[in-house]
């Protein structure tokens, strides 16, 4: 209840700010900075988050220009977030607000300062501006390719007009925009096998330069160290919020992991298969409804949606939506002919486990072995 208050508040004082007029210009003393902010327990804080610092003493002025916000209020939001057609939005709140509700959860805050000169802080104060319209600042959110990062880094490319050498130094060669995710996952089994269930192909593509920054840490690399094309550094200084912060150990993960459940299921099928007729039934119905259930939101996010990472995804090939139908179907050739249809398939994922264009994930590995003996021993 407490965490309710504190959002309530801030988004209450946000508001507020919203309706503020910031200045039309900037003094000689204002400075901008990047944010960068250490992931969180919470899912939507798994990979961190990216804001821009702006601060002019002069003025009075301390906000972040956040790039990560969106409005509860929007019509048919579930629906729109599962769909990919959920709007982002620019919002502009007080620092102070910011910073105490990132230190509330307990994620801690890097702040790097950028090097611009006064021309360059006035052409990014004036894109910020722009980019705060009513008509230009809601975007369509996309995990991969726009978002709270991404927004940041292309705005300081305009900033500088492209005029901008990263400092590559933490690039791994061949990494895939999936394994960028996977050291944010360790703590999290259930949400790294639900991510890596659920994206599809376009998910295993090797990550450019540029596609590293839409996670923040990488941005925040990136930035440090890097510079213009005439040497001249991009950041000039950091410092941990609060001071002497350090980004917290990511907590253990849980003991009951998806392999563990994965291996269960295998074991307890065993049993039924040898000791309990009726038994095996009633498991098999499960097993098949719930892999039917999971073909159906495959599908959905595959072809009902504007999420591109969700596409061509091959775990559809073993969560066909049919086997819902399964348990439902009395013994026939047909039936017969769609199992050992089912069995092949998992067997031929596994075959050529090492050679497909998606990474699979490993947790389902005892599940299609599973799979495979149950469908193509079904005359024994």
């Amino acid at each position: 209840m407490k965490r309710i208050l504190l959002l309530t508040t801030l988004f209450c004082a946000n508001l507020n700010l919203t309706a503020a007029r910031l200045p039309e210009t900037l003094s000689d003393s204002a400075r901008f900075s990047l944010i960068t902010v250490a992931p969180g327990e919470f899912v939507y804080s798994t990979f961190g988050h990216t804001a821009l610092r702006l601060k002019d003493p002069a003025s009075g002025v301390d906000v972040c220009f956040n790039y990560g916000t969106f409005d509860f209020d929007q019509p048919g939001f579930v629906l729109k977030f599962c769909q990919g057609k959920l709007m982002y939005m620019l919002d502009i709140e007080y620092y102070r607000d910011f910073e105490f509700g990132n230190l509330y959860f307990r994620r801690p805050m890097i702040e790097q300062m950028l090097s611009l000169s006064s021309e360059q802080k006035a052409k990014l104060y004036s894109l910020l501006r722009d980019n705060y319209k009513q008509e230009n600042r809601f975007y369509k959110y996309d995990f991969f390719y726009d978002n709270c990062a991404t927004r940041v880094r292309d705005i300081l490319e305009n900033t500088l007009d492209g005029n901008l050498s990263y400092n590559t130094a933490a690039a791994e060669e061949g990494i895939t925009m999936r394994q960028l995710l996977h050291k944010y996952l360790p703590a999290k089994p259930w949400l790294g096998f639900g991510i890596n269930l659920i994206l599809g192909i376009p998910a295993d593509k090797k990550a450019s330069v540029r596609d590293y920054m839409f996670l923040p840490d990488y941005l925040y690399l990136f930035l440090g160290k890097s510079a213009t094309s005439n040497g001249n550094p991009v950041t000039r200084q950091e410092r941990m919020i609060p001071s002497g912060g350090v980004y917290p150990p990511l907590p253990q993960g849980s003991i009951i992991t998806p392999p563990l459940i994965a291996t269960i299921l295998v074991s307890l099928s065993g049993m039924f298969f040898l000791f309990r007729e009726k038994g095996r039934k009633y498991f098999d119905g499960a097993l098949w409804i719930i892999l039917g259930v999971g073909g159906i939101i495959i599908a959905l996010l595959w072809f009902a949606t504007d999420h591109t990472a969700t596409k061509v995804n091959l775990n559809l090939f073993w969560m066909l939506p049919t086997h819902l139908a399964l348990p439902f179907l009395k013994p026939s050739s047909w039936k017969t002919g769609y199992l050992y249809f089912t069995g092949v398939t998992a067997a031929l994922l596994l075959a050529a486990w090492y050679w497909l264009p998606q990474q699979l994930p490993v947790e389902i590995i005892p599940i299609l072995i599973l799979i495979t003996i149950k469908t193509l021993l079904i005359r024994k």
